[in-house]
């Protein structure tokens, strides 16, 4: 007794064996038609459950699922949102304890081109975002460790 050889392929229908088939077994046989397609959908579908399944495991970082992994993300970062005061600079207090992190500023209105060039000065603690224009309207910060 032999096993259907299987192929990863998504067959796009399954065969109906009618009445009028002649009984034929083997490899090519009608009668083993419908369950080599069977087959070759199943070895299909199990290749990309595989793929999802690595995939989400490498997407879980080690953790036990994919809610922990965003809840910790989620605790890596922070932000808020503040103004600008040009020169003099403003700073925003937060508890990291390092300077180990990076600051994304983006603007929320339009600065009819008067942001200049925009710095920041990071502390264990606390941040201060500078601009050399005379634009003070708000922007929005994210801190990610």
């Amino acid at each position: 007794m032999a096993n259907i050889t299987e192929s990863p392929v998504w067959e796009s229908g399954i065969y109906q064996i009618e009445a009028t088939d002649p009984v034929q077994g083997g490899p090519d046989g009608i009668d083993n038609r419908p369950h080599k397609q069977l087959a070759n959908r199943t070895l299909y579908l199990k290749q990309q459950l595989d793929a999802l399944q690595s995939e989400v495991s490498t997407a879980r970082g080690g953790y036990a699922n994919l809610d922990a992994r965003l809840d910790a993300l989620e605790t890596q970062t922070l932000q808020g949102e503040s103004t600008f005061n040009s020169t003099a600079g403003r700073t925003i207090t937060h508890n990291l304890g390092h300077t180990n992190y990076i600051v994304n500023i983006v603007p929320l209105a339009d600065t009819k081109g008067d942001l200049g060039d925009v710095w920041v000065s990071k502390a264990a603690n606390a941040f201060t975002v500078y601009n050399t224009g005379g634009f003070t309207g708000a922007f929005r910060y994210q801190l990610i460790t």
